[in-house]
């Protein structure tokens, strides 16, 4: 016949598993915040990257825009 456990050992349990949670749930946060660090500086790369090319270009800003309007 298996043990019952008694409400100290439930207990023990139960706060053993709400800190586990309590870590992962930090982890999953900084992770987050590093993906979201990430994402913001991806787009400021390509952002310099675009302003970069528009400066090499030959073309108008109203010829760009049209261009970029016409492909949407």
């Amino acid at each position: 016949m298996p043990r019952t456990k008694n409400i100290k050992t439930i207990e023990a349990g139960i706060s053993q598993t709400e800190e586990q949670l309590r870590r992962l749930k930090e982890r999953c946060d900084k992770a987050s915040q590093k993906l979201d660090a990430l994402y913001e500086l991806k787009k400021h790369r390509e952002q310099e990257e675009l302003l970069k090319a528009i400066d090499k270009s030959t073309r108008t800003k109203a010829e760009i825009l049209a261009f970029l309007e016409s492909h949407a």
